[in-house]
């Protein structure tokens, strides 16, 4: 059984703030001089909290035995922002210049080896020449140790996740403006040779500015730079780089050797998810989502929320489209339709139910439909070769199903009233025949044993 860490003084926690180095001994003495005495370390790191002289952040890691942490280089450690599998971030103040940024502490797991190190390097440098509204700009790069350490700007406000998991779907004019803004960040990125790999929503962040919310994309270049050492070909990577929830098709097969493409898929899975608040695909292991990314379309984006207008649901499922050569070619050509579809103001309610179709155009439909399921390999116009290479998939081909849809939407049911019941009567017809046929035979056997 361990023991309980003993309760500290007031006097030994004010010589915690000392040894930390974020107050001298005379600061501590002028801030506390206005209370009464104490001996109670809360007391003391309340009050210091309050007058300013401490965050909260640093105040329970002193309370807590830490004295040391709040300081890397010329950055001040004030509080801890988020932490997840590529590290932990901080907000941080530059003790010179004043400026507030965000630093992100690498997990040393994920740059252990020279080859590890170097992709991060090289990629972070890339990632460093990326200057535009829409995208959290670098500042710096550092090792302290064994571990990385990147300095990057500080952007007051929530990720889109958040905001959608206080406030619900947002409402779709709100959505597109964000996801524009996000396509037109990816297009200038795209145009610099960077791919990000992991759009979602928790990398989309959101500010408040003169001119209204401004979305910045985070984490530009560091999904591949802690990724690992780059396989050998025909050799499986070990793991899938990228979010199970939004991850694109050829990513899972090969995230090496993918196109801004990708990121647009995954974008698409983010505009599911604003306007919805589930992404595509909800449920399940991460193994079932990523195999569900490859084989299945996602119920339409109406059928979960019927104010969605079309224009809008077909932009969604056109991101979604498994083969890339189905989706917007350009992130510009997605900001650009998305500019036009929000810049008309247009009625945002429901849409008016659909009138059923009559007999006649359903079955030509469906003709025609089977006459496309004949098309040759040359004429198909979903399937992709690429998407089938097994040299190159993550997960065994027997899993993955490369069935490709243009459109996404909802599986109908199928139309039973309208099927012909002729070959029901022949069939019958057939099969009593034949049972008249074997009682015939029969009776001329037993007859004639018994004559």
């Amino acid at each position: 059984m361990t023991q309980p860490k003993p309760r500290l003084d007031a006097q030994e926690f004010i010589e915690h703030v000392v040894a930390s180095g974020l107050l001298d001994r005379e600061e501590v003495q002028r801030a506390v001089d206005s209370l009464p005495p104490t001996d109670r370390a809360k007391v003391v790191a309340r009050h210091l909290v309050e007058t300013g002289k401490l965050t909260k952040f640093q105040a329970e890691r002193l309370l807590g035995g830490k004295t040391d942490g709040f300081q890397l280089g010329q950055y001040r450690i004030l509080d801890e922002l988020g932490r997840g599998g590529m590290g932990r971030v901080y907000k941080a103040v530059h003790q010179a210049m004043g400026r507030f940024v965000a630093l992100k502490m690498i997990s040393p797991a994920l740059t252990q080896t020279e080859r590890a190190r170097e992709l991060f390097q090289r990629e972070v440098r890339a990632a460093g020449r990326l200057h535009h509204p829409n995208i959290v700009t670098f500042y710096d790069a550092h090792t302290t140790g064994d571990r990385c350490y990147l300095v990057m700007e500080f952007v007051d406000g929530p990720n889109l996740s958040q905001l959608v998991r206080e406030q619900g779907s947002l409402p779709v004019e709100q959505a597109c403006e964000y996801i524009r803004q996000a396509a037109v960040g990816l297009e200038y990125a795209h145009a610099q040779g960077l791919i990000h790999r992991d759009i979602k929503p928790s990398n989309l962040l959101v500010q408040q500015t003169t001119t209204g919310p401004q979305v910045k994309m985070l984490d530009f270049g560091l999904s591949l730079a802690t990724a690992g050492d780059v396989p050998a070909a025909g050799q499986v990577p070990n793991t899938v780089l990228g979010t199970p929830d939004y991850v694109s098709p050829e990513q899972i097969k090969n995230q090496h050797e993918v196109d801004g493409r990708s990121d647009l898929y995954s974008l698409g899975c983010t505009f599911y998810y604003l306007l919805t608040g589930e992404p595509p695909f909800p449920g399940g292991t991460p193994l079932e989502k990523v195999i569900r990314h490859q084989s299945d379309a996602p119920v339409s984006v109406q059928t979960r929320r019927p104010d969605v207008p079309e224009a809008v649901a077909a932009i969604v499922h056109k991101l979604l489209a498994k083969n890339p050569k189905w989706r917007y070619q350009k992130a510009g050509e997605l900001a650009t339709e998305l500019a036009a579809v929000v810049g008309k103001k247009a009625d945002w309610s429901a849409p008016p139910l659909p009138r059923p179709k009559p007999r006649r155009e359903r079955q030509k439909e469906q003709t025609d439909a089977s006459s496309s399921a004949s098309r040759t390999p040359d004429e198909d116009l979903f399937g992709d070769s690429e998407l089938g290479d097994r040299s190159s998939s993550t997960f065994p081909t027997g899993m993955i199903s490369t069935r490709e849809t243009q459109m996404a939407g909802p599986r109908r049911p199928r139309d039973r009233k309208n099927k012909p019941i002729w070959p029901w009567v022949v069939v019958a017809v057939i099969v009593a025949f034949g049972l008249v046929t074997a009682v015939a035979f029969l009776a001329r056997f037993v007859i004639g044993r018994v004559g």
